[in-house]
């Protein structure tokens, strides 16, 4: 991957590409006032964990990591305790569309952002649903390749935005009522 991906060696377990402050920014500003304030987050492929260690700063009441890397793992829980935050926040380490049915749901959002060069998206938002992870109205937020196109429907889900940030691009999905009513406008909570 070249640079303009913002591939970065940690030392553990290769490269990553964390999300830029510039997107988790844009990303909590997207839930109005109250943010992510007393709900549950899914981070998956969490990284450095950039967007759920963010989640529990800004109050989000429980919080779930998943990640392959082992190394990344223990960096990940370090970080949790820092932040004094073990009785709300686990890691568990694995691979994402193997670890999602064992979950214990459901969560009010979900963050995933895999390696630009995978394309897990329909396989996973398929498994989110069928394990109930994800409540009616709950938020499903995609970063990947600004140009790998995901689709207006998702596994039941409804495309609510699609902002595109230098390489990097953010797809927010909601879970609508069956009664098939339409996204609705303004933020995304």
């Amino acid at each position: 991957m070249t640079r303009r991906h913002r591939q970065q060696s940690n030392g553990r377990g290769g490269e990553v590409r964390p999300t830029t402050s510039r997107v988790l920014s844009a990303l909590f500003s997207m839930f109005g006032p109250e943010g992510v304030r007393g709900l549950s987050v899914l981070d998956l492929y969490a990284g450095t964990g950039g967007f759920g260690l963010e989640a529990l700063r800004r109050g989000a009441v429980r919080l779930v990591m998943v990640e392959r890397d082992y190394g990344r793992c223990q960096d990940l829980k370090l970080a949790v305790a820092k932040l004094d935050a073990e009785d709300h926040a686990k890691v568990i380490r694995g691979d994402v569309l193997r670890s999602v049915p064992v979950l214990e749901g459901p969560f009010d959002v979900v963050f995933a952002d895999p390696p630009y060069a995978d394309d897990p998206f329909e396989a996973l938002a398929a498994r989110l649903i069928e394990n109930r992870l994800i409540p009616v109205g709950g938020t499903v937020i995609l970063e990947h390749f600004q140009k790998t196109q995901l689709p207006d429907v998702l596994a039941g889900m409804k495309l609510v935005t699609r902002r595109r940030y230098g390489d990097a691009a953010v797809s927010v999905y909601r879970l609508m009522p069956e009664t098939g009513s339409d996204a609705e406008q303004g933020n995304v909570n």
